[in-house]
């Protein structure tokens, strides 16, 4: 378990049962089983007093020894049944909640493959060992629960999957882009965390990534203008905003018109003041000790983060009892005044955030160019 997690230690046991079982068992785990120890033990922890950045952090631990776990089946699989041996260094990348150790539900995969550069003469034999190997472990991460992604941002599409070369060219091309699609997979980069092979070679790329970012100040503005594209949570009249669907009158999506927000504002504000992390809660806690928000703006973030997460894992865990209602969304009709009028208070601080980012990282001149 992670040093600075702290979890009651029924749930401790739990943990090192599934952990030890990914880590040093011999036997392959089976997906039935494993699905339902961690819906058992993530169940446990939620309706615990258990403090939710301490279970992000056991889940993320969870996800990165069974992803690692998939990597070494398959790369052994490939050496001894087909005599395919690994032809370089490599790195798996997780992105997304993933890479902000966020993800508590099982949800759709973000990943990514990077390799060594191949010498010119093998560069599709190098290219086809990683294309079979993204493919086994994104079709295993999907027995185990982790769909596949629907934007297909994962490592067997060959948008990401690529030798060192062949990104930073793609970086290059990326960074300077105005185009909305280019401007959503930095984003998507900009979250970034290997898991597992050559570490070194990740960060480096890594260190890419920021170079160029702050090289670039109007990227910025391309991250803030993406962000404003999708409704912010409350409407000109302060009420939260929603829509009906057949089955709910007053939807709310979590994720889309809240989460995203903040973790996007959080982002801009983070990388802006060095701070490299992906974890949103890492982030807030960089820019408390820097003093770029103070105390009291750490604790509207970090409540608005807790409280929308924790409606937001409700949502997946009560999907038996809502199954007309869309993924990560809740129907505010169902909320007593309290909760609607917590929700309220959290998505002030959101709102907020967001007209502090576009103040001051929106450029609206550059709107006449783009």
């Amino acid at each position: 378990m992670p040093d600075d997690v702290s979890l009651p230690p029924e749930l401790a046991a739990l943990f090192h049962q599934i952990y030890d079982d990914l880590t040093t068992g011999t036997n392959y785990p089976d997906p039935r089983q494993l699905k339902d120890q961690l819906d058992t033990w993530i169940r446990h922890m939620l309706y615990s007093p258990t403090d939710l950045a301490d279970i992000l952090k056991a889940v993320s631990a969870i996800h990165d020894a069974l992803t690692a776990r998939i990597i070494t089946h398959h790369v052994s699989v490939f050496k001894t049944r087909d005599h395919r041996s690994v032809p370089g260094a490599f790195c798996w990348i997780a992105m997304g909640s993933d890479a902000r150790q966020e993800q508590v539900v099982r949800t759709d995969q973000d990943n990514a493959l990077i390799y060594a550069d191949p010498p010119r003469s093998q560069e599709k034999d190098w290219d086809a060992y990683f294309a079979d190997l993204a493919g086994q472990v994104v079709t295993d991460l999907d027995r185990f629960g982790f769909s596949l992604c629907k934007g297909d941002v994962m490592a067997t599409n060959p948008q990401w999957r690529g030798s060192l070369t062949r990104w930073r060219q793609s970086l290059d091309q990326w960074i300077g882009s105005a185009e909305p699609a280019d401007i959503r997979i930095l984003t998507i980069l900009l979250d970034f965390r290997p898991v597992y092979g050559d570490f070194p070679m990740a960060r480096g790329l890594l260190d890419r990534v920021f170079d160029l970012f702050q090289k670039n100040p109007a990227v910025n503005h391309y991250l803030t203008r993406d962000d404003l594209l999708f409704s912010s949570p409350k409407t000109l009249f302060g009420r939260i905003r929603t829509h009906r669907i057949p089955g709910c009158r007053a939807c709310f999506n979590i994720k889309t018109a809240g989460l995203a927000h903040l973790i996007n504002g959080i982002r801009i504000l983070a990388l802006n003041h060095g701070i490299f992390s992906p974890s949103t809660l890492a982030r807030l806690a960089g820019l408390k000790d820097q003093k770029i928000i103070d105390a009291g703006e750490y604790e509207q973030y970090l409540e608005a983060f807790y409280h929308l997460n924790r409606l937001k894992i409700g949502s997946h865990l009560n999907r038996d009892r809502h199954p007309d209602l869309p993924v990560n969304c809740v129907d505010l009709t169902t909320l007593s005044k309290t909760k609607k009028k917590q929700l309220k208070t959290v998505l002030n601080s959101v709102t907020l955030l967001q007209k502090q980012i576009q103040r001051n990282y929106s450029m609206k001149w550059m709107n006449f160019f783009n």
